[in-house]
């Protein structure tokens, strides 16, 4: 089984990605919820976390000590719970019980000059004209202007901004929040390449599941192509904005928790937990997503299985069938009349607009009158016995191309028929020739045992009499099928044919002097009208005579004793006709058309000789010489034409005619 066709390996990877992807997030969303700039060595006075939120806290609490210390200093009485304040603040804030160091200082008017790595240096003077340096090794410094009051002012004459510097100790002598956030910060540095080697190595690897899972979507074992099942199907645009609105809902309470999660609170580590989960329901949303978009894309309906496509297709087919069952006459009269109203509204304008629906309706007819073209060559095609032709239809207008398209399927309907002709009468050509081969071997047997018999001393009449009758009965059929077979090939055009110049009027004359004594015997007379000088027509000596042929064996068979046979020749601009007329003895009460049937006979009894072929082989042999069979009945008169190509008279004089008498009776001969 193919890799990309396993269901089990298929729901494993996406299981995988999902988690590949959830513990990238996690990784990432905590090693940003623990990034402290304040800390960082790049420090440039970014905003901080962790320690600078404590720091702010400590921050309020030494405003209000310095507030309180100003109310005392300005002789104000304070209340009990305001010294009590004042004592839980120092002691809060003493050098014992934390980390943080402070100063109040009022800043010189060359102002402050900073160091790298966060540590700075400041000549200050404190109250009472005091100078003092802050600490060369501060782990951090942290500063506020203090807005002062009248009172402040009165302390500080000489009108300078006070600052409040905050720093601490880098020994952490104090076991407080300070001391255990900086432990926790320093114990994610330790970890943080590891973390970020481990966010690495899980992106890549769901994103190669991602890889896989795109070109695994939408095989099946034993299913050739893509399978799209219920979930693709869905409308996309209707998936893909539910499946954002839950991406959108799980991020945003992700961020929630996340943002408040440091370092300082270990105790959070549960919600970093629901947000791995949270995370998780995201990457399967954001895969499922991208999964059917791709099994979409390699089946070619992504944009085709949205609902605005749909509606956007649904308002196109009512529109075209608006347009559709309107004529085409009334759409060229409503497009007339709109071209004239806009020239009438248009009349007293610079004219730059008509100018260009101008253009565009000149284009457009242009265009049209171009496809017409196009259509009626196609259609001179496919009429002149090229039905495969196919007219191209691209860029067409609608009425041009729904007849263009008409014309092609009724070219393929005729190649389709021809095609299903040929095969018929491929069949039964084969048919014919299969069960003549068959009938010949036996047949030819019956034939020389018959001969056989004649030749014995039989002195009963009676069985000479039974001998006869099948020796006559034996040659019949012998003939039937060997007409058969010919009627076959000449209906498929199996014959080889070998067009040459003959004399027509030399070849009637052969034929009916062959046939005469034969006519006589049936109580019949040939008339033949034949013109003096050569008529020359371009046809096979052989096939032409078996034409002459049958026909006059079917005089000698079907006519009335005791009538004529007119055998006449016509000649023409580019053709020569040569006509054989006769009065049945039967009836003809059937359509000219049917007796070239096969097997179609003129007496219905079918008591006379003949097999009912030698008509439809005449015309079969014509047509193969490019000639002209036709049969015409009325009454009981019978008239068969034969016409034929005119050929040019040779060049050469006596010679030339002696030597095209030759070959004409070499093809009677043959």
């Amino acid at each position: 089984m193919k890799l990309r066709e396993n269901p089990a390996r298929k729901a494993l990877a996406f299981l995988a990605a999902v988690a590949a992807f959830a513990a990238t997030a996690i990784m990432g969303w905590y090693q940003l919820a623990n990034y402290d700039a304040l800390w960082s060595p790049d420090y440039n006075g970014g905003d901080g976390y962790s320690i600078l939120y404590l720091e702010q806290i400590d921050e309020g609490n030494i405003v209000r000590l310095l507030d309180l210390y100003g109310q005392r200093d300005a002789g104000v009485e304070l209340a009990l719970y305001q010294e009590r304040e004042i004592a839980r603040l120092e002691q809060k804030l003493s050098a014992e019980n934390t980390n943080l160091r402070w100063q109040l200082l009022a800043l010189e008017e060359e102002g402050q000059q900073g160091q790298d790595e966060g540590q700075y240096q400041q000549r200050t003077v404190l109250h009472g004209n005091t100078q003092q340096r802050l600490p060369d090794q501060a782990l951090g410094v942290y500063w506020t202007r203090y807005d002062t009051d009248e009172d402040w002012a009165q302390i500080n004459p000489s009108g300078n901004p006070l600052e409040l510097v905050l720093w601490l100790d880098p020994d952490f002598p104090v076991a407080d929040q300070y001391q255990q956030a900086f432990q926790s910060l320093d114990q994610w540095r330790e970890d943080r390449e590891l973390l970020l080697a481990g966010t690495i190595v899980c992106a890549v690897l769901g994103v190669i599941l991602t890889a896989y899972l795109c070109a695994a979507v939408g095989h099946r074992p034993g299913r050739e192509g893509i399978y799209l099942n219920w979930f693709h199907r869905v409308p996309a645009d209707l998936l893909l904005l539910l499946l954002g609105t839950g991406v959108a809902i799980s991020l945003s309470m992700a961020w929630e928790i996340a943002r408040f999660y440091t370092y300082t609170d270990l105790s959070m580590s549960g919600q970093l937990v629901f947000i791995g989960l949270l995370t998780a329901a995201c990457a399967g949303l954001c895969l499922g997503g991208l999964l059917t978009v791709a099994v979409r894309c390699k089946a070619h309906t992504l944009w085709r299985s949205t609902l605005v496509w749909r509606a956007c297709a649904w308002l196109w087919r009512l529109c075209r069938q608006a347009v559709r069952s309107v004529s085409l006459v009334w759409k060229a009269v409503v497009a007339g009349l709109a071209y004239v109203l806009f020239t009438i509204l248009n009349f007293n304008s610079s004219g730059g607009l008509w100018l260009l629906v101008s253009g565009a309706a000149i284009a457009f007819l242009g265009l049209w009158a171009f496809h017409w073209k196009k259509i009626r060559a196609g259609a001179q095609q496919i009429i002149g016995g090229n039905p495969e032709h196919h007219i191209d239809t691209r860029y067409m207008p609608g009425d041009l191309k729904r007849h263009a398209d008409e014309l092609n399927n009724l070219g393929q309907a005729i190649s389709t028929a021809v095609e299903d002709r040929m095969r018929s009468e491929h069949f039964k050509a084969e048919l014919i020739t299969n069960v003549s081969h068959d009938l010949k071997t036996p047949l030819t047997s019956i034939i020389n045992y018959v001969d056989l018999l004649k030749k014995e001393h039989i002195d009963n009449p009676k069985a000479m009499e039974y001998i006869e009758v099948l020796a006559r009965k034996s040659q019949r059929l012998k003939k039937l099928t060997e007409d058969l077979v010919e009627a076959s090939k000449a209906s498929t055009g199996s014959l080889t044919v070998t067009l040459e110049r003959l004399d027509l009027g030399q070849l009637l004359d052969q034929a009916s002097a062959e046939w005469l004594d034969r006519l006589e015997a049936k109580g019949l007379s040939l008339v033949h009208t034949l013109p003096a000088e050569p008529v020359w027509v371009l046809a096979d000596g052989r096939h032409l005579w078996r034409v002459l042929d049958n026909l006059l064996s079917n005089c000698a068979k079907y006519a009335l004793e005791g009538t004529r046979i007119y055998l006449g020749l016509q000649t023409y601009t580019d053709s020569a006709a040569f006509s054989l007329k006769n009065i049945s003895r039967e009836e003809l009460n059937i359509p000219a058309q049917r007796l070239l049937e096969r097997f179609v006979r003129g007496d219905e009894s079918r008591t006379a000789e003949g097999s009912g072929l030698g008509l439809s082989i005449a015309q079969s042999l014509t047509e193969l010489q490019h000639g002209r069979f036709e049969i015409s009945i009325d009454g009981d008169l019978f008239k068969a034409t034969v016409t034929l190509p005119r050929a040019p008279a040779p060049q050469g004089g006596p010679d030339a005619l002696e030597d095209q008498g030759e070959e004409a009776g070499a093809g009677q001969e043959g």
